[in-house]
């Protein structure tokens, strides 16, 4: 029996683990975790709560914010109290709360994998410590942070995953610099502050559900069809090369000794895919704090991760994190401290972080604009290793602009579609071509033996064949990427005749559109796996529509200029002067059949999107809820399962999940639509678990497939009530 469960559950993970959406998706995990703290932190294990946000970049990248607090944590004092006891027998430290929170950014690397899906961490961020001496009076700490870990990720739907992970992080801290008393002795203190300065290491395990907003889940793509995608997005297929000719600014802090500057130099850089770059760069500074061809004596220079949001078709907003060198050469002068005496300036280290937009020009010529905060150590005596605190660091202003030229293969749409379509017809027209070879053998023998009724019978089949075999107008066959194909040489033939014809143009389209949708009518019993139910048709749909569409606005245009011209004839022949007009008869509109519904149903549980929202609540305490819900229906039900996740801020924190079921309450001719419901739910609100009741009466107004909705919650019998407001996005 275990060994079966075993296996049972091997295989959900080899099957489950591998689902990630393409492209650029923006996401969503709360998470709860247990954490082990360097004993010499004082610091009692525990457990923390917690979000991550951020953006993900195809199926392997992701950069995200963090945020974690603890719950009823202590601080233990165990060998300190041993050790001052020696002087102070019987001395006992009281217990105090101690709330700890983490604030900071991660990347995290998706392991390529067809089965089991780990991940790498890497980030860093804030470390605050908050010790209650006194209900007026908090001592406070803070430190930087470095953590790494690794983690696995289990599929639990289209759009979310189950993450669990194990990390390590890593702090300097005084060991007793959460012992102060502000009312202790000077020897006390003393006492304190001769403990070593120490790293600490403390541990943590946790477990989140991660959502995925935005992007593809249509799993792999045909080599014609990351053709069409290049096409419409960058016009490159692969990896292309990037050269940056460019100028930037630098405010530098107040506290450093470096004086603000101009900078020219350049990027070389790859883009690996449409949404993911790398850059390498050079800067010089110029003399004077003014932009010139005479540089100075430092340089800049370093290199960066990219990550765009946006298709490169449009304005494209983009995310930096990278880090270089400053290098101070001989000779340089620093900030002026007095006529003739000046600050002397080092080399240094620094990482930055920064946002920016890409404009693109043409396909190969892009403009773009950044903004970058750079962060250096003080200290040059102080290495990375020994930072403690942000106080340490000195935080500047990069400003960059520049025009980015590409190089690279050009999508090749047309070699691609001519390929994939002689792969898919290769095994039929090779059996079409025996048949062919057996009959023409068949036909040789009937002549030799004078069988002339045979012989025609035989050319008749050969002929029937023949014409199976070089039909191409096969419409139920194609895949929607091939069809767009179509359309696009229907366009070309036509734009490329002597005397384009828009009435030809349009009877090509149309009788395509008519091909489609009565093809789609033949086999509606075809299970929704077959190419012809494919939700990718009614994009060829919708584009054939739209062709139509202007086709039709292009002869209506005409026809008020022949309307036009034949009033303007009949005003000449009035006058004797008669101008000739041949008219043009207009091309019917063929009219449309409906098109089935796509909506995506596996084993009758449909999925109706995920909401996100926020609002307040009301009770044992007043707090700020920020929360994401599912919405899943059943087919032939107007029933909706809810499952719900929030985080509450406040004078206390909490976070809470529950299982709701609601009904809609659908009412012709509007968009709105009021629904209400029951479930039952675990929340955490300052310092206990609860399990409650839950009772929710709400309103949403449709916008297509998503809708914003506003509801109440009654939770454990008016024990804490809740209103929000959100958006639900519809997939």
């Amino acid at each position: 029996m275990k060994k079966l469960l075993f296996i049972s559950l091997s295989s959900f993970v080899i099957v489950k683990s591998s689902a990630q959406v393409e492209d650029v998706s923006v996401i969503f995990t709360p998470t709860l975790g247990y954490n082990w703290f360097d004993k010499k932190s004082t610091v009692e294990n525990g457990t923390m709560f917690g979000f991550q946000a951020g953006f993900g970049f195809g199926r392997h990248i992701e950069l995200r914010g963090t945020y974690e607090r603890s719950i009823n944590m202590m601080q233990n004092f165990g060998e300190y109290e041993r050790d001052i006891q020696q002087y102070f027998p019987g001395f006992n430290f009281t217990d105090r709360k101690i709330n700890i929170t983490r604030v900071g950014g991660e990347f995290k690397a998706n392991i390529p994998s067809n089965g089991f899906a780990p991940y790498l961490i890497l980030g860093t961020g804030i470390q605050t410590f908050e010790r209650e001496n006194a209900p007026s009076n908090v001592e406070k700490n803070q430190n930087l942070y470095g953590t790494g870990g690794l983690g696995f990720k289990i599929n639990m739907g289209n759009r979310v995953t189950l993450n669990l992970e194990g990390r390590g992080i890593v702090y300097n801290m005084n060991p007793g610099s959460l012992l102060y008393n502000p009312g202790g002795t000077s020897d006390f203190d003393d006492w304190i502050n001769n403990q070593d300065r120490s790293t600490m290491y403390n541990w943590s395990v946790s477990a989140g559900l991660q959502f995925y907003f935005g992007g593809r889940n249509d799993g792999e793509l045909s080599n014609m069809d990351k053709a069409y995608l290049d096409r419409f997005s960058s016009g490159f297929s692969g990896v292309r090369l990037t050269l940056v000719p460019a100028g930037s600014y630098v405010d530098f802090s107040s506290k450093s000794a470096y004086r603000n500057t101009y900078m020219l130099g350049g990027q070389l850089g790859l883009d690996i895919t449409d949404f993911i770059g790398i850059r390498g760069y050079y800067y010089q500074a110029t003399e004077n704090e003014n932009p010139s061809f005479n540089f100075d004596k430092m340089a800049m220079y370093g290199i960066d991760f990219l990550g765009k949001l946006n298709v490169p078709r449009g304005i494209v907003p983009f995310i930096s994190v990278g880090g270089g060198y400053i290098n101070v050469q001989d000779g340089y002068r620093g900030k002026t401290l007095a006529p003739g005496i000046y600050q002397t300036a080092h080399s240094k280290y620094y990482a930055k972080i920064g946002a920016g937009l890409e404009i693109p020009l043409s396909t190969y010529v892009d403009i773009y604009g950044g903004a970058n905060l750079m962060y250096t150590i003080d200290n040059r005596n102080t290495s990375v290793t020994d930072l403690r605190t942000a106080d340490e660091l000195n935080q500047h202003i990069l400003y960059s602009v520049g025009l980015r030229l590409k190089i690279g293969r050009n999508a090749n749409t047309a070699r691609q579609t001519e390929k994939a379509f002689e792969s898919r017809f290769s095994g039929e027209r090779n059996e079409y071509n025996q048949k062919i070879k057996s009959l023409e053998k068949e036909l040789k023998e009937a002549y030799e033996n004078n069988d002339s009724e045979k012989a025609a019978q035989i050319i008749e089949e050969k002929k029937r064949l023949e014409k199976q075999s070089n039909d191409k107008n096969n419409l139920i066959r194609l895949t929607p990427a091939e069809l767009e194909s179509l359309i696009d040489k229907v366009m070309q033939d036509v734009e490329n005749e002597s005397t384009p014809n828009i009435e030809s143009r349009l009877e090509r389209l149309e009788q395509l559109l008519l091909n489609l949708n009565q093809n789609r009518a033949m086999a509606p019993n075809t299970p929704p796996a077959a190419n012809n139910y494919d939700p990718g048709y009614n994009n060829v749909n919708d584009r054939l529509l739209l062709e139509i569409n202007k086709l039709n606005q292009q002869l209506e245009a005409q026809r008020q200029s022949i309307e036009t011209l034949r009033q303007q004839n009949n005003n000449a022949a009035a006058q004797g002067n008669p101008v000739i007009v041949n008219p043009v008869t207009p091309a019917p509109v063929v009219p449309v059949p409906a098109t089935p519904s796509n909506q995506p149903i596996t084993g009758g549980v449909i999925n109706k999107g995920i909401g996100l929202f926020a609002g307040a609540n009301f009770g044992d305490a007043t707090t700020f809820n920020v929360g994401i819900r599912g919405h899943y229906g059943f087919t032939n039900s107007p029933f909706i399962f809810m499952p719900e996740g929030y985080v509450a801020l406040g004078d206390k924190n909490g976070f809470g999940i529950s299982a709701n079921g609601i009904i809609p309450i659908r009412i012709n001719n509007t968009n709105f639509e009021p629904y209400a419901g029951l479930g039952l739910g675990l929340h955490y609100l300052g310092k206990d678990f609860t399990f409650n009741t839950n009772v929710i009466g709400g309103v949403a107004y449709r916008l297509g497939t998503s809708s914003v909705f506003a509801d109440y919650s009654v939770r454990g019998l008016f024990r804490n009530n809740q209103i929000v407001v959100g958006y639900r996005f519809g997939f």
